[in-house]
């Protein structure tokens, strides 16, 4: 079964660089894992601190797998206080 994870983000303005960075850099690692078929970053046209992250995996094996791996840094980068907003939604 495919899950789907929508994860909507509102960034302090002055941490956006950082985060992007850290997204790349997660998407890219996660993508050569295979436990992840797809990552988008999409960022608001009209609010350029908000984003919204799509990542598909093929099971929940695959997505606890992809939760333990050492490129899911972006829940440090939460603890910074950088992180304003955050949705977590599974499809």
């Amino acid at each position: 079964m495919t899950i789907t994870i929508q994860v909507d983000i509102m960034i302090r303005s002055d941490k956006v660089t950082e985060f992007l960075d850290i997204m790349d850099d997660d998407k890219k690692t996660a993508l050569q894992t295979k436990c992840i078929s797809s990552f988008d970053i999409i960022r608001d046209d009209n609010e350029p601190n908000k984003f919204i992250l799509l990542q598909t995996v093929t099971s929940k094996t695959d997505l606890l797998q992809h939760m333990k791996q050492s490129h899911y840094r972006w829940k440090e980068f939460m603890k910074t206080g950088a992180v304003l907003a955050y949705k977590h939604t599974y499809l």
